[in-house]
């Protein structure tokens, strides 16, 4: 027995074991196949993490409520049952969607070719009720690098991703030039205290008196033509933050004028100029879209609604890769695990829902539209969108990264979870 399947044993039995050791997976992996390398030094972690995720997914619920079942556990076929082979499988069929698609399965390359195919998988196999659960998202892309130089008094043309960069969310392509500047105090949070800055560039050192977004949306509703916000000392680099509601949903407001970051020193510079002399050029090509996407759910007709297992894990990708490891190995690992229970025949004491959610690239924007369906539904005391209570979910289980080559199983200190969801983080984690 393996030290890892002592730690899931009970009694010197373990709970679940694989189809197959570690050397069979390796003398039976697809030689030449495109992610043959890949697989080569994680087969080990993956056959590892998969365990351990099948006893989450159909045991932890259980046991939190106490119904885990104690007897017989050997005789089950569950034990065997999850296959890592299967789990590569799914690996490749994402690899070979984001090849299709600007090698990429972000929401808008091949995240609905990926989800299409989660669903072609539990339509053929997984005896559940499948939802779609749209909205939509604002996706944000750099065409082309921008362009920041000060025109007078002399000319200096800084150095895209060195000394400056376009914030995510920060507006659409715009060309402005020869533009004066205005040095805002206190952040921008307040618009009484901002003065003028109409056709001006707003020039502010960011406060923790508003975010970001709140601060450049003030300063863009006073007239300023871009915003352009100068870095602590203690980063070396421009920020990438986004500048936009953390929780943006339908009708939230987005940036339209450039919204730049640049690094103190730079901003020194700028704030020490004769302002009054001071001439700035900024050329960006970039893109806020709005687009439709959606969630993937499985929801269960078996076992106590009440007490609603939720397992899930991110299907999309960022747009620079494929997102085999980040996240293909959690969706395809919470896809195997669904299919080999429906498979088995499991019967769950209670209901499990498996949740595949889009848009968490852009800023958990799936899995936050769940929820706020959720909480909707229980404020007018009816079911969300997708048959789920949000008083019936016992707990969540996420999965993501599963393949990261750290050759360790872990989960997240539930001591470091926001205060509402502590005292429940640090139970599932005992």
């Amino acid at each position: 027995m393996s030290s890892l399947e002592g730690t899931l044993s009970d009694d010197g039995a373990p709970l679940l074991r694989s189809t197959a050791n570690t050397a069979d997976i390796s003398r039976r992996r697809p030689q030449g196949s495109r992610i043959a390398e890949w697989y080569e030094t994680r087969s080990r972690d993956m056959l590892a993490l998969t365990t351990v995720l099948l006893l989450l997914g159909i045991g932890l619920g259980m046991w939190v409520y106490g119904t885990l079942p104690t007897s017989d556990r050997d005789e089950h076929p569950h034990e065997y049952a999850l296959s890592t082979e299967r789990i590569r499988d799914h690996l490749t069929q994402f690899l070979d969607i984001a090849g299709k698609h600007n090698n990429s399965r972000s929401v808008t390359n091949g995240h609905a070719a990926s989800a299409e195919y989660v669903i072609s998988q539990l339509n053929a196999h997984g005896n559940c009720d499948i939802y779609k659960q749209s909205f939509m998202s604002p996706v944000w892309t750099v065409h082309k690098a921008p362009r920041f130089s000060v025109r007078a008094p002399v000319q200096v043309d800084y150095i895209f991703e060195t000394d400056f960069q376009v914030m995510r969310y920060g507006g659409q392509s715009a060309t402005v030039d020869n533009a004066r500047v205005a040095i805002v105090e206190d952040g921008g949070c307040v618009a009484d205290r901002v003065g003028n800055v109409t056709g001006k560039i707003a020039v502010v050192r960011p406060s923790t008196s508003c975010s970001l977004f709140e601060a450049a949306f003030t300063l863009e509703q006073m007239g300023a033509s871009a915003v352009v916000f100068v870095r602590s000392a203690r980063f070396k680099t421009p920020s990438t933050a986004r500048v936009r509601f953390t929780d943006w949903k339908e009708g939230d407001p987005l940036m339209t004028v450039p919204v730049l970051s640049v690094t103190h020193s730079v901003g020194q510079l700028l704030q020490t100029a004769a302002v009054s002399k001071l001439r700035i050029d900024i050329e960006t090509n970039t893109s806020v879209d709005v687009v439709k996407t959606f969630n993937v759910l499985c929801v269960g007709r078996e076992g106590d609604s009440h007490n609603t297992v939720l397992v899930g894990s991110h299907l999309d990708s960022v747009a620079a890769g494929p997102g085999i490891n980040d996240n293909g190995s959690g969706s395809a690992s919470t896809l195997e695990i669904q299919l080999t229970l429906a498979r088995i025949k499991f019967k769950p004491h209670n209901r499990l829902v498996f949740a595949w959610w889009g848009a968490e690239e852009d800023g958990l924007l799936g899995s936050r539209h769940f929820a706020r369906e959720l909480a909707h539904g229980w404020k007018n005391r009816w079911a969300s969108d997708v048959g789920v209570r949000w008083e019936d979910i016992a707990l969540d289980l996420n999965f993501d990264m599963l393949a990261s080559p750290n050759f360790i199983a872990l989960v997240h200190n539930g001591t470091d979870a926001p205060k509402n969801a502590r005292t429940g983080s640090q139970r599932i984690q005992r």
